[in-house]
């Protein structure tokens, strides 16, 4: 269990790297809607394909929180590599 926790960490701390590689007013601080809701606003942000993919995200890490004490489904393992496939994606609305 403590392998899931700490993969979930990781995949937490890579959006957050790769929002904050950007030098904006503001630093993303953590992947909780109102979090992201106050990077957006504090650093007068209006793209929605970047908001929607980092919600999605956030909302796919907390799923797995929650299921992380439970036996490793094959829904858990399909939700990990969609986080994986969201992160190529949050890598590609950043470089453009």
């Amino acid at each position: 269990m403590k392998a899931e926790f700490n993969s979930r960490v990781d995949l937490q701390r890579e959006v957050i790297k790769i929002i904050n590689k950007r030098s904006l007013k503001s630093q993303l601080t953590g992947l909780s809607k109102p979090a992201i809701d106050n990077w957006f606003y504090v650093n007068n942000i209006s793209n929605e394909l970047l908001k929607t993919t980092l919600i999605d995200i956030s909302e796919k890490l907390f799923f797995i929180a929650n299921k992380s004490q439970d036996h490793i489904t094959e829904e858990y393992k399909n939700l990990q590599l969609s986080v994986r496939e969201n992160i190529f994606e949050l890598k590609r609305i950043i470089q453009s």
